[in-house]
Formats: C-alpha cells, structure tokens, sequence
C-alpha cells in the first residue's frame, strides 16, 4: 500500500491567549517553513471559524484549531493536555484531568500529555509546567517532543550549575541559550522517552508527537530587542511527519480527518528538521501481514522490520527501552525479531559539534 508523507506542527498559540500572531499571519510563518498542515491550540479556548487552506504565491498550509487545556486554579497550572479534533469546548473540564481525557476521546478526538517533564525557571518565575496529575488513563499519547519546553530545560540545568553565585553571568548564560537554542536543544527529554517505553512495556498503545509550541515571544534585556524563537525558526525545528493512505486533497474537512486519523492511529514520526529534513524516512514491517509505524503486525518465523534513513544516521531499534539493533553512519537497518512487543526507531546525526536527536518513530507493534 502506497502512503503519503504530509509535515506539520501541532502545537502553538494567538492572541486569544499567549501568542503574538493571529492563524493568517501563522500561516504565512508555514508556508514558508514548508509545513503541509498546523493545529492553532490556544490555552483553555477553542477558537471557531478559522479552518481551511491558506494560500499565498509560494504554496498552501491546512491550518485547523485544537486546544491545550489546563486548570487555571491550580498553583502551578501544570498538567497542559492537548486536545484535537473533538469539535467542542473542553476547558470547562480543566479541574478534572481524567473527565478531560474521557470527553476528549469521547467526541472522537485525540488527547495528548503536554511537555510531560519540565523543570523550575526561576530566573523568569516559571514553575514546572509538566505533568503532575499521573493518576489518568485511556489518553491517545505523548508530547515526547517540544521545543520550547527543552530550551527552558536546558537553561535550567545551565542556571543550575551556577547556583546564582552571580546574577549577571545567569543573565549572560540565559541570553545565550536563548538567542541560540540549536546549539543547546539535543534530544527530548530522557525522562519523557524512559516514560514512553515504560507505558509501551505494559502493552499501551501510547502514539508520540513532537511540537514548537510557538508564541513569537518579544524579547527586551537593556537595550536589546527582539523576537525570540519565530513561528517560521520553530516550524523548520521539531515537527511530526505523518503517513496518510491518500495524498491531501485540497479539501479542508477530507484532508483535516486524514491527518487526525494518521495521527491517532501513530503513522508519524517525530524529527528535529533543523539538522536536516527527516523527509522519506520509513519504518516498517511484515510477518503475516505487513504494516508501518502506528499497525499491529502478527509475528511468524520470517518476521522483518526494516528501517531507511534519507541520509546516513546512526540508528537504534528500541523495544521496551531496550536497544535490539543499531548500526552508525548507515541508511538502512533489517531486524528480524522473535519477542512480540513494541518496536520503536531512534535516529541521531551530528550537527554544530554535537550529535543530535533527529528522528523518533512511533512503534510497529508485534504480537502472536
């Protein structure tokens, strides 16, 4: 069966609640990112009226809205849950995390933990905005990726090891980080992955996503001004490539269900486009039936999972946390497993001195 691969970004905010730029202006930042679709999720608001194709003399974005919801009474208003395609309002349900999960998935949409792992920014008064509220279930993934979340970690680890003995060279070592975020931002958090392949490990279907969590923030220290971390940087970092049975059609409503539909079942993968695109990268399987990332495959003698890179990378076949197979500086990986389970794909290559996270695919699921 042929697929389509489509590009997008699901996770970032307007006006209407933290974010500097309203949908068309979003829109714009897209194209020329070359994304195929964004999902608009403002916090604790679902915004109506906006979906549909943008288009300009460089091409076409599908940009629809989702919501993150979170409870705004709570200190800290951690617990962000990303809703899409539910079709109503949810943030009436922000005090109850597990109703949350239970409406969203109810209304045939999908719901995802938020940046699950965080730390304390106290230079900005930021609090942990992980997830805290871990007595949930029946939610359709994770956020194992999101950009903006790794910065803020990273500084905080940066901060850290200076103990505020000084708070001029915080500022300086903050300032740093955040005007070059590349050269910082490596993999997800290995707190978030370890979690993923835990739940994995106890037969959950968990499907992973990867976001900027885009906001146009302005800037000001002393003189300098400007905005850091654009819609357009952020659309060309982490994003989720996603496979679809049919191309888009150019068709707002057909394209947004195709798009959800790879998404909730797990055709996609995450990849850190900045390093370089992860576009044409393939995961798959066959034993009595064949698959891609996202299917369940039946197990037999001559089971196969093959994996191809669209440049050479080191790669990793992981099931359960465990590292099954790999090979460095290679295109192609071919596994021949005996244990059922979840196999998922993890890929590095260097960029600016360091070897870098680039793709993460969600698992070929393996079973007798």
């Amino acid at each position: 069966m042929a697929y389509y691969e489509a590009v997008g970004n699901m996770h970032m905010h307007t006006p209407y609640s933290d974010g500097e730029k309203y949908h068309a202006a979003i829109a714009e930042d897209a194209i020329k990112a070359g994304l195929d679709f964004v999902v608009v999720t403002d916090h604790n608001i679902w915004v109506q009226g906006l979906d549909g194709y943008y288009e300009n003399e460089n091409g076409r974005v599908l940009l629809f809205t989702g919501e993150e919801v979170h409870n705004v009474r709570r200190k800290p208003q951690a617990s962000h849950f990303l809703a899409y395609g539910a079709k109503q309002e949810l943030a009436p349900l922000a005090t109850d995390p597990q109703k949350l999960i239970n409406e969203t998935i109810g209304a045939g949409g999908f719901g995802f933990l938020a940046h699950p792992h965080e730390k304390d920014l106290p230079i900005i008064n930021e609090p942990n905005l992980g997830w805290h509220d871990w007595e949930i279930e029946g939610f359709t993934g994770l956020e194992i990726w999101n950009y903006m979340s790794s910065m803020k970690n990273r500084l905080a680890e940066a901060l850290e090891g200076l103990r505020w003995q000084n708070r001029m060279t915080g500022n300086m070592v903050a300032l740093r980080i955040a005007l070059n975020p590349e050269k910082t931002i490596t993999t997800p958090e290995p707190e978030t992955l370890a979690l993923w392949d835990e739940l994995l490990a106890q037969g959950k279907r968990i499907v992973a996503i990867g976001n900027s969590d885009a906001h146009g923030t302005p800037m000001s220290m002393g003189p300098l001004k400007r905005e850091i971390y654009p819609y357009e940087f952020l659309f060309r970092a982490v994003n989720t490539h996603i496979l679809t049975p049919e191309p888009l059609s150019g068709e707002a409503e057909f394209d947004k269900k195709l798009i959800l539909d790879a998404v909730g079942r797990g055709n996609a993968w995450v990849g850190y486009d900045m390093p370089g695109s992860t576009k044409g990268f393939k995961f798959s399987g066959k034993g009595e039936n064949k698959g891609i990332m996202g299917d369940r495959i039946k197990l037999d003698a001559g089971a196969t999972l093959q994996i191809l890179t669209p440049v050479r990378a080191n790669i990793r076949l992981i099931r359960h946390g465990d590292v099954v197979a790999n090979v460095d500086n290679e295109t192609t990986l071919t596994h021949m497993p005996i244990e059922p389970g979840a196999y998922r794909v993890e890929c590095t290559i260097p960029y600016l001195g360091q070897d870098r996270g680039w793709i993460y695919s969600n698992p070929i699921y393996l079973h007798h």
